[in-house]
């Protein structure tokens, strides 16, 4: 199995992997598995678990452990162990996962549906763009890659269906017996086990579910992991698109969020209040791209020295609370912000956090002060603003206020009330969240104008990078191509790699603080939010290192998403194929 690159653009000598992976892609792909959605993601998952047993359905017995492992809410991982017959207990997981973000912006070419048939959106695409003469760049950038025939369009060809097919493909080419019933994975002195996961792309529900099972598979069949390959995307990190990359950490996340109480005041009457709206646009202002909020790591990955850089936090929902329309200003408002991590841990988030509310805040009272200055030099006659009071506070501190003034036993009942009632009710964690912060601000009597910040889900932790077995190993396949393959310290991309090895290990007792969801349950017992101090223990203990070898390609979740086929469907595969025969033949 050779793999050569030429140059900046990969040569395929002998197809190895391509066509079975782009067979194998083409195949999940049909399969809708748009998350969350129960019954289309567990269609899915019966895919991979059909396709990956291909080897074994001329009717002889699996040599093979697989099963489903389920959510809370019925969908299922599929796993599936390779042993070695050498006994080794040594394994490397291979992971991806195959949800999907929606489909919606395909509705252009008549029917949504098109997104999965790679074939008919290309035929549709070629006809749009052939008709419309003016392409902004990303249209012409599709319009070349299209006419090149190197690249395949569709929702998952590139997130994450394409990975997935990639890992089908290595646990096939490992297990599949020859005429002598030799099989390639018994040559090496360890395992494979294939982990694909559901609903990645909205709170890591499937691998967050798995990780126990990955505890008790180790204990029951003593196992040692001696890391995870993911293969989620890459795609170009500037305007460079030649380069390659690969992975040995991941980002984390944080979503800091702020229940913003204002003075509510008829608009005829302005400066006698505070506008809700007006403070939570200023917090946005103040945290938008702040280079202040800038995450960055230094370190070295073999003998090179790497400076790593998150990218600035944004906001990912800013609006008031004002049930429908009359004429006074917002009382309330909701800010949450996306704000990507490398070393960040949640307690001095928390820190930058209520620095900014103050900031913010600071600011509105100040304009409203200016404003009626200027107001009443035009000959406006208005009452004079007041002299706030202004607040900021945090999470654990509304709840110690609302203890003084409930006491503990109350508090805690109406908390249960409170989550009981709404958790039903409520879009998502980040209003039941909202909602919750609301209820203790008027428990605690909180004075206005004041800024509650709190964390809402998903928290994904950042792993950092490490030297191990599986990086020296992948060191020495892709040393030779150095100039088109680069190894970097974190994937860019939100992932469930976040989710096998915990690097913070203050961050239990943070969220705790500052989380309204972390650890609670409701009256049946299921947590809010899966992710809990007994799940952060699960994945201490697991602690398993983590690369990334994903397929290459452009537009993720967007209506040209794309993936590079001669790099993804070859290339990576033998990547990955060479890496783990390295790290097992030593």
């Amino acid at each position: 199995m050779v793999c050569y690159v030429i140059g900046t653009n990969i040569k395929m000598q002998n197809k190895i992997w391509f066509d079975e992976v782009l067979q194998l892609t083409k195949a999940l792909m049909g399969i809708s598995s748009i998350s969350p959605n129960i019954e289309d993601e567990n269609k899915c998952a019966d895919a991979i678990r059909d396709l990956t047993l291909a080897p074994y359905q001329n009717g002889k017995q699996p040599d093979v452990l697989s099963g489903f492992w389920f959510t809370e809410d019925g969908r299922k991982n599929f796993a599936c162990l390779l042993k070695s017959k050498k006994n080794s207990g040594k394994t490397i997981i291979l992971m991806g996962h195959f949800d999907t973000v929606g489909v919606d912006d395909f509705s252009r070419y008549g029917n949504v549906q098109i997104a999965f048939q790679p074939k008919q959106l290309a035929e549709e695409m070629k006809k749009h763009f052939q008709l419309k003469s003016d392409l902004d760049i990303s249209e012409q950038s599709a319009w070349t890659h299209l006419q090149t025939g190197d690249w395949l369009f569709g929702r998952g060809s590139v997130d994450m269906k394409s990975g997935v097919a990639i890992n089908i493909a290595l646990m096939r080419a490992f297990a599949k017996p020859d005429e002598n019933d030799h099989r390639l994975i018994d040559e090496l002195d360890g395992n494979i086990l294939l982990l694909a996961c559901p609903d990645e792309e909205t709170e890591s529900v499937g691998v967050l579910s798995a990780v126990p099972d990955l505890l008790k598979l180790r204990e029951k069949e003593n196992l040692e992991y001696i890391g995870v390959i993911n293969t989620d995307y890459i795609a170009p990190r500037d305007e460079n698109e030649n380069i390659r990359f690969i992975y040995s950490g991941t980002v984390g996340k944080l979503l800091p969020s702020f229940y913003i109480l204002g003075v509510r005041t008829h608009v005829g009457e302005i400066f006698r209040g505070l506008d809700a709206s007006q403070i939570a646009a200023e917090l946005v202002r103040e945290i938008n791209l702040n280079p202040a909020w800038i995450d960055s790591w230094t370190g070295s990955l073999g003998n090179e020295g790497l400076t790593e850089i998150a990218v600035p936090p944004v906001a990912l929902q800013m609006r008031d609370l004002k049930p429908s329309y009359n004429a006074e200003t917002a009382g309330e408002a909701f800010v949450y912000v996306n704000w990507l991590t490398l070393q960040m841990n949640p307690l001095d988030a928390m820190k930058m956090m209520r620095d900014s509310a103050k900031q913010a805040l600071g600011q509105v009272v100040r304009r409203v002060e200016e404003s009626y200055q200027e107001f009443n030099k035009l000959g406006g006659q208005l009452q004079k603003p007041p002299t706030w009071n202004q607040i900021v506070i945090s999470y654990d501190e509304l709840l110690q206020k609302a203890s003084k003034e409930m006491g503990d036993e109350n508090l805690n009942q109406l908390l249960k009330d409170k989550v009981n009632e709404y958790s039903s009710k409520v879009k998502d964690s980040r209003e039941l969240s909202c909602l919750l912060v609301a209820e203790l601000a008027k428990a605690a009597k909180l004075s206005r104008p004041a800024i509650v910040t709190f964390f809402s889900p998903p928290y994904y932790p950042s792993v950092i990078p490490q030297e191990n077995e599986l990086t020296q190993a992948l060191a020495s396949v892709i040393g030779e191509f150095e100039d088109e393959i680069q190894y970097r310290g974190f994937f860019p991309y939100i992932s469930d790699l976040s989710y096998l090895r915990l690097d913070h290990a203050d961050a239990s007792e943070s969220l705790k603080k500052f989380m309204p969801l972390f650890d609670v349950a409701k009256e049946d017992k299921k947590k809010v939010y899966l992710l809990d101090s007994d799940k952060l223990k699960e994945i201490q203990a697991l602690n398993c290192p983590v690369i990334n070898i994903g397929p290459f390609g452009r537009d993720a979740h967007g209506l040209y998403e794309r993936v590079y086929m001669p790099y993804s469907f070859e290339t990576v595969p033998q990547i990955i194929c060479q890496t783990i025969k390295q790290v097992f033949s030593k």
